[in-house]
């Protein structure tokens, strides 16, 4: 049996106190696993908001299961999303969880998916049947950076293509069991609701099991007293566990001195609100009564509040490598002994969690969310300065110490994006672009992070700590051609990803500011970009107006490539509006310069290829839906000159697909057997032969498209594909009937 756990097990409770109702749900939860119970939860998601209680009911639940030597269980792996990044929740990614993910449970062939470029749609698919095949743990432990946010208008969807299909396939099939926490409902699960995907509630605190919370960190009063603080801070469980311990230590655990945590009724409306009253009281005791222990304390917080994740323990030695004034003054010169004893006062009084391995060397450092944000906040507005100097301290440590290797894994770029975030964080966002994600992320034009490893949501995760909103305006501090750029590297990795409105405002913002600053070749491309995302969300009009503009613009530019590849999109852009004589006359002309520029390549090939393709299958594929349609006046509608427009069609495609091959362009390749198959599926429809001469094409595009992470061409491909099946499966039951 193998479990990593880890990620979750030091934030387990040795004493979990009030929640003996959801632990034994979990408990049953995993009885039903263990008899094998069909009628069961296969995703059991706990939702609250911070502070409540959540990973520490799931955490201690998973380190009693480890105790008792796992029963029943074939694996158990635990992710939590809070640490790997959520300083921008706009950005935040599945990268790294998949792939870790899929090393764990897969074998040698999931082990090579995990470490593809193939999107993360694909590796989630992969996943889900991965771990749903056996009587397998996962536990995702604070999903929210990865949902929309509550006040957006599609409240708590999962925006991350990855963990949602992860996340259906699991509810679908799955001999397991899935644990998730969030701040969020989930409305993508909505569906399973009732049956495999239940959503459990996490309520306060009650009174008895606040009291005794209170009781068991120390803290001494009368009855009255102690159920008059617990309903104060309305049973929110990180309020009392912070102020119970700070009442134990200022006070000796005197509950009437709990007047020096100034509540407001506001506070209870802000997520956590309550608990960072107690950090700020409990911050100032230790700087004023806490004496050179407790200023270290502070310190260490203020170092750890610098970070979105857990402080690993070289960037904190590099913090305390030199005085930051302002910051490290308290640790300047400590030994290790007293560095060790400030972490076990730290970690005693649970304001802090720490990481060790097995030789007790530290790992890392880490704090509630809540407090993170504290201390970061407080840092930033108090002492600019520091703050600025302490980020740019560990920009300058990520760098140096990140060595450059000839094929690196999304490990090995792990410091170069935290890199980024720390480098703009301290105001120097140019070098930040220049030397460390374009040179070193992306490498240049080799775009390495993105068509090498597929890690489009890491990339938006370093576009987006360019940008002082995202995704409407970036810095000021950048050259204006690179906010241009930057806009369009937004829009790119946003659409990538499948978040297609989101991708809209970046992608006009970053036209305008091209054509702003005349640079042609940017501007054709970004109208271009721009009418294929309107033709996607049915904005026909806008888009041929778009396209109208990019050819305009290249032009302007000069560049034949442009020139031609704006003309393809200008005719697809008339084609979805219905004007195809017009459509088929742009094509033929970007096919003419095509010709022209590259005679060993005379037809137009890659997605200006299928584009034409799909203009020249229009016919055929309107007298084919006739043809199979249930009303008498649909059949017959079939004819051997559209049978001959789909082998012509084939043809051309077939003498592309070559040329993409060649290059091993994986979404070209894809394409052109999807327009293979809907070729020959049209074809044996108008013609009364065998439809599966088309799946083979079609499978193999659904495959490729899955693998090159394109959802707009998934999408095409898995409609083709239902209709095949359909037409298979209504002959084998006239057949069988």
């Amino acid at each position: 049996m193998r479990w990593d756990i880890s990620r979750i097990l030091k934030y387990a409770p040795a004493d979990l106190i009030g929640r003996q109702a959801e632990t034994r749900l979990l408990d049953d939860a995993w009885a039903k696993v263990q008899s094998g119970e069909s009628n069961r939860p296969r995703i059991l998601t706990f939702v609250a908001l911070g502070g409540e209680g959540k990973t520490s009911l799931v955490a201690h639940w998973a380190a009693a299961l480890s105790a008792q030597g796992w029963p029943g269980c074939a694996a158990a792996f635990a992710w939590s999303f809070y640490s790997q990044g959520t300083r921008d929740q706009s950005a935040a990614s599945s990268d790294i969880f998949l792939k870790e993910a899929l090393t764990f449970f897969g074998d040698d062939a999931d082990k090579a998916l995990a470490a593809s470029n193939a999107g993360a749609f694909e590796k989630g698919q992969r996943l889900a049947r991965v771990v749903g095949e056996r009587k397998n743990l996962l536990v995702l432990d604070g999903l929210e950076p990865l949902q929309y946010a509550p006040a957006s208008p599609t409240p708590g969807e999962l925006k991350d293509q990855g963990v949602a299909a992860l996340l259906k396939g699991l509810a679908q099939h799955n001999r397991g069991l899935c644990l998730v926490t969030t701040r969020c409902t989930l409305p993508d699960l909505k569906a399973f609701r009732q049956t495999t995907t239940p959503e459990v509630a996490l309520h306060r605190l009650s009174r008895a099991a606040g009291v005794d919370l209170l009781k068991k960190l120390g803290v001494r009063g009368t009855a009255r007293e102690f159920e008059r603080l617990v309903e104060d801070v309305k049973g929110h469980a990180l309020t009392l566990t912070l102020l119970g311990g700070f009442l134990h230590r200022a006070f000796g655990g005197d509950i009437r001195q709990r007047d020096c945590v100034k509540f407001e009724k506001a506070d209870a409306k802000i997520d956590g609100g309550h608990a960072l009253r107690t950090v700020a009281a409990y911050e100032q005791w230790l700087l004023g009564g806490g004496g050179k222990e407790g200023r270290r304390e502070v310190a260490v917080l203020r170092l750890v509040g610098l970070f979105d994740r857990p402080a690993d323990a070289a960037c904190l030695a590099a913090l305390r490598r030199e005085p930051i004034p302002g910051l490290t003054e308290p640790l300047d010169g400590l030994n290790d002994d007293d560095w060790e004893f400030c972490l076990s006062g730290l970690e005693a009084a649970r304001l802090l969690a720490v990481n060790r391995d097995a030789t007790g060397a530290l790992i890392a450092l880490d704090a509630h969310p809540h407090l993170r944000a504290y201390f970061a906040q407080q840092l930033r507005e108090t002492n600019a300065a520091a703050w600025r100097a302490a980020h740019r301290r560990l920009y300058e440590h990520l760098r140096a110490s990140t060595p450059d290797r000839d094929a690196p894994t999304l490990e090995d770029l792990q410091p170069l994006y935290q890199a980024v975030a720390h480098g703009c964080l301290t105001g120097m966002q140019q070098a930040a672009c220049d030397k460390v994600y374009k040179d070193r992320i992306l490498r240049g034009q080799e775009n390495y992070s993105s068509f090498k490893l597929g890690a489009f949501g890491s990339d938006l995760g370093a576009v987006a700590c360019f940008f002082e909103q995202p995704w409407r305006r970036v810095s000021p501090a950048l050259s204006e051609p690179d906010q241009a750029w930057l806009l369009h590297e937004a829009a790119f990795r946003l659409r990538a990803l499948g978040r297609l409105t989101e991708a809209l405002e970046p992608m006009r913002a970053g036209l305008e500011a091209c054509v702003k600053q005349e640079d042609w070749k940017q501007a054709a491309i970004g109208a271009s970009n721009l009418s294929e995302l309107e033709l996607t969300l049915g904005d026909v009009a806008d888009a041929v107006a778009d396209a109208t503009q990019s050819v305009i613009y290249a032009d302007r530019s000069g560049d034949w490539a442009r020139r031609m590849r704006r003309r393809a999109t200008h005719a697809d852009a008339l084609h979805q509006a219905g004007r195809w004589d017009e459509a088929e006359a742009c094509f033929c002309e970007a096919e003419r310069m095509q010709a022209e520029r590259q005679p060993d390549y005379p037809l137009l090939y890659s997605l200006q290829g299928f584009r034409y393709g799909d203009l020249l299958l229009v016919a055929a594929e309107r007298a084919a839906w006739r043809t199979v349609l249930p009303s008498p006046s649909g059949r017959g509608v079939g004819g051997e000159g559209l049978a001959e427009a789909c082998r012509a069609v084939s043809r051309r495609t077939a003498q592309t697909l070559k040329w993409v091959k060649a290059q091993n362009w994986l979404l070209d390749i894809a394409i052109d057997h999807l327009t293979l198959g809907r070729a020959a599926l049209y074809e044996a429809i108008l013609t009364a032969a065998d439809v599966r001469r088309s799946q083979s094409d079609i499978e193999r595009a659904v495959a490729g498209l899955c693998r090159a992470g394109d959802v707009e061409f998934v999408a095409r491909a898995l409609l083709t594909c239902a209709w095949l099946r359909h037409l298979l499966g209504a002959r084998s039951g006239s057949d069988s009937a």
